[in-house]
């Protein structure tokens, strides 16, 4: 028992466990939650917030408007929803046991953090002028955190079978959570501060999940 607690406390141990990268940008996505956090309990950042979404359409294209929605309409739960179910299906088929609870478990884990804690603690208000119908509160993202858990754990999963698809994978993933985060902003949905904060979250429960795959599967690590 001893031995263990001692290899916990030593610095080596997270490294591995985590990875040095993911360690470091999750520490990173943590600090910049927790000021975010504060900004919008404050609304001190608000007027930010309102001046980003004013000017965010005039350095677009005029008819960013479907590509925005499209977007939007990828990032939606019930998307996520169908994403979720074919995996599980999939890694059942397969056999990955390991693989199937974590994606279960981490995507209904942020479900859970996000919608049933999170918002109704800042209980933030959404835009107004929304450009599509969409209610709850905004404070941090669902779309963001979520979808970008999501995909970045299933290519994490696909990227030890097919190591060469990492980079372009991810690289993919990041330009279409990239694009989510800023339809959600161009119909009005979300704050500029709802989306980063969705990111460091999700940024940080993907880690935690990979950690998981690590200390269970040799394979992982």
């Amino acid at each position: 028992m001893g031995k263990k607690v001692n290899k916990i406390l030593q610095s080596d141990f997270w490294v591995n466990t985590f990875g040095k990268t993911n360690l470091i940008i999750s520490v990173f996505s943590l600090l910049f939650f927790s000021w975010l956090s504060y900004q919008v309990l404050t609304e001190k950042i608000l007027d930010f917030d309102e001046n980003f979404l004013d000017k965010l359409p005039q350095v677009l294209p005029d008819n960013f408007f479907y590509i925005a929605r499209g977007f939007y309409f990828i990032g939606e739960a019930e998307v996520a929803v169908f994403v979720v179910i074919f995996s599980l299906i999939f890694l059942a088929w397969k056999r990955y046991w390991l693989e199937a609870q974590v994606v279960a478990i981490s995507s209904l884990s942020v479900l859970i953090l996000v919608d049933q804690i999170l918002k109704p603690i800042f209980y933030r208000r959404r835009p107004l002028d929304r450009l599509i119908p969409v209610h709850g509160r905004s404070f941090p993202s669902g779309h963001a955190s979520g979808n970008l858990l999501l995909y970045f754990l299933l290519i994490y999963i696909i990227s030890v079978k097919f190591p060469k698809l990492r980079i372009p994978l991810y690289a993919l993933a990041t330009v279409i959570m990239l694009l989510i985060g800023l339809g959600s902003m161009y119909l009005r949905t979300h704050w500029l501060t709802d989306i980063l904060g969705g990111y460091c979250l999700g940024y940080i429960l993907f880690t935690i999940s990979i950690a998981v795959l690590k200390i269970s599967d040799p394979k992982y690590r």
